[in-house]
């Protein structure tokens, strides 16, 4: 066996890291989603880890995934008014809310988990190697 032969995977490249980079960007929207200043905090928290990361790691592919775990807000808020534009009303309450469309909202969610995952597998292609020209 030669060592051309023998393939590893640079770092970041990895389907796991992306994951682990989707879980961060999730963590992040989930935290900017929260209607507590706990929330607010937990996400920029969360935005100074990944960012940390990002100057300990340098630059990989698998961070594209921040974007795709970023979809987790416009997913939970496609949820909370998936019943439509109608407002909702609760039994017990005298007053009622309005809701908006899911669709947006799931639009923008489908956007952000299909840039991350082409994003991502885009980038960790091994780059080609020039070869000179033969003469």
């Amino acid at each position: 066996m030669w060592a051309q032969d023998v393939a590893v995977p640079r770092p970041g490249t990895t389907w796991s890291a992306f994951v682990g980079w989707v879980l961060l960007g999730a963590g992040i929207g989930t935290g900017f989603g929260l209607r507590a200043a706990a929330g607010l905090l937990v996400g920029l928290l969360l935005i100074l880890v990944a960012g940390l990361l990002v100057v300990r790691q340098g630059p990989r592919p698998a961070q594209w995934g921040v974007l795709t775990g970023l979809s987790a807000l416009p997913t939970s808020i496609a949820w909370l008014n998936r019943y439509g534009a109608d407002p909702q009303c609760v039994a017990a309450s005298v007053s009622c809310t309005p809701s908006g469309r899911p669709l947006p909202f799931l639009a923008v969610a489908l956007v952000l988990v299909v840039i991350g995952v082409v994003l991502f597998v885009r980038m960790r292609r091994a780059p080609r190697l020039i070869d000179p020209p033969k003469r």
